[in-house]
């Protein structure tokens, strides 16, 4: 019986975080209502609080989903590719089609602040850790000397950077930079972070 049980709330979990992820890529991070979630579900309200305590973290479920797809999408850039310059290139070109793809889910991503103390799930963390070790390969093989500490944060200023180019880009800020310049000054910067 409780066996059942548990199949159960499982499947009520996917299927309402199945649906939450809907309402994002159709509608980005507004479209999270635990009311419409619920309904598109076919759950009560209840139902949905039962396996997620707050919006907030129902967001942090579907940004976990979000990370894992582009964790995908970049292990599959680097297949096959062994020259370490050249995978950062193929990862950072994974991330700009990702955020360009699937622009509700990529934006929904860093749109939510989490409250103070508030703890970041382990699935999430591992996804992140996941996600930057990409990155941190590559530029581990182009610096051998960084130590660890060091790697990290060179790391992370790489991520920052091109997330950084992205979204002013994708959002159309006034300094951004258009579609057909984008590739080529993203390369630029890719090269220039990696000491190249």
């Amino acid at each position: 019986m409780a066996g059942i049980q548990k199949a159960k709330s499982e499947e009520t979990q996917r299927r309402v975080l199945e649906a939450a992820v809907k309402a994002v890529e159709r509608g980005g991070f507004e479209a999270l209502q635990i009311r419409r979630i619920a309904a598109d579900a076919g759950y009560s309200v209840g139902s949905v609080y039962k396996h997620y305590a707050d919006q907030d973290a129902l967001v942090t479920a579907v940004d976990t989903v979000t990370l894992a797809r582009i964790k995908t999408a970049m292990a599959q850039a680097v297949e096959g590719v062994s020259d370490p310059l050249e995978q950062l290139k193929a990862l950072a070109r994974a991330y700009l089609a990702f955020a360009q793809e699937h622009r509700n889910l990529w934006q929904t991503l860093f749109a939510l602040k989490m409250a103070e103390g508030a703890p970041t799930p382990d699935i999430h963390v591992q996804e992140l850790v996941d996600l930057l070790g990409f990155i941190a390969e590559p530029l581990r093989q182009l610096e051998d000397g960084l130590d660890a500490e060091a790697l990290a944060a060179r790391t992370r200023t790489c991520f920052a950077a091109l997330h950084g180019l992205v979204a002013i880009s994708l959002e159309d800020r006034f300094v951004g930079l258009t579609t057909e310049t984008l590739d080529s000054e993203m390369m630029f910067l890719v090269e220039r972070l990696a000491g190249r």
